[in-house]
């Protein structure tokens, strides 16, 4: 039998989207028809509730056996840019495009995956991690800290990023960004930061492992680019941005 799906409408402008999940998989994207919408399996463990500005998803804990990630897919309107947190366990988040607030994020056991995506921040913390950063521009600090996963950012902006994941890898793929610092415990760095190598101070270093480059000071540099692998392996290069003919 096909699930039932439910509609939660709110006419309100919403500054404040808050879920508290347990077994989800949340995808939030532009509302084609400018309104703001909640679409929700028929099921007693998916409640939802809005305030003035606000609206709250909660999730109760799934019961012994395993249950299928239930899917709520959340429609935002162009014209709003609403603040999203989440504390979750065992869910995924996917954000495809539009303009948004503050991105707070405490799960273990994730999957998330922001694309073309416009945010003033962004803090992912928790257990076990996985993120992907596509295309995504970060205002201000792309924060991720987790004790185990992988995270992967491409053609993303931010004004400064900080990651730090005990166990796991971190890849960077021509990300724009000025102030970087990044650590793994156990797990590889591997970056291509967009930008000339000589506008940027560098510290690398690796203690059971291998760094293609050395740390260096650079008079006039105004970026910073810092790398800590206790056991792992650093890579890093530059790409120039091409001037246009």
């Amino acid at each position: 039998m096909k699930e039932k799906i439910l509609n939660y409408t709110v006419e309100t402008d919403v500054t404040d989207i808050n879920c508290d999940l347990q077994n989800a998989t949340v995808i939030i994207a532009e509302a084609a028809d400018g309104i703001f919408r909640v679409e929700y399996p028929h099921c007693d463990d998916i409640s939802i509730g809005n305030g003035e500005n606000s609206i709250f998803i909660a999730q109760r804990k799934r019961g012994l056996f395993f249950q299928a990630a239930k899917k709520i897919v959340i429609s935002v309107p162009a014209h709003t840019v609403p603040s999203v947190k989440i504390n979750g366990k065992n869910c995924a988040l996917e954000i495809a495009e539009g303009i948004y607030g503050q991105l707070c994020i405490n799960a273990d056991g994730a999957n998330i995956n922001l694309c073309d995506c416009a945010l003033e921040s962004v803090e992912i913390t928790g257990g076990e991690v996985n993120a992907r950063v596509h295309g995504a521009t970060v205002k201000g600090t792309l924060l991720v800290q987790a004790e185990r996963g992988n995270l992967l950012v491409e053609n993303a902006f931010a004004k400064r990023a900080e990651c730090r994941i005990k166990k796991g890898n971190i890849g960077l793929v021509n990300l724009n960004c000025k102030d970087c610092a990044f650590d793994t415990r156990k797990g590889n760095i591997n970056a291509a930061i967009t930008g000339a190598e000589e506008k940027f101070n560098t510290t690398i270093v690796t203690r059971e492992g291998t760094a293609n480059r050395a740390s260096a000071k650079r008079d006039g540099a105004d970026g910073a680019f810092q790398a800590y692998a206790d056991r792992g392996n650093i890579m890093l290069e530059f790409i120039e941005e091409k001037e246009n003919a």
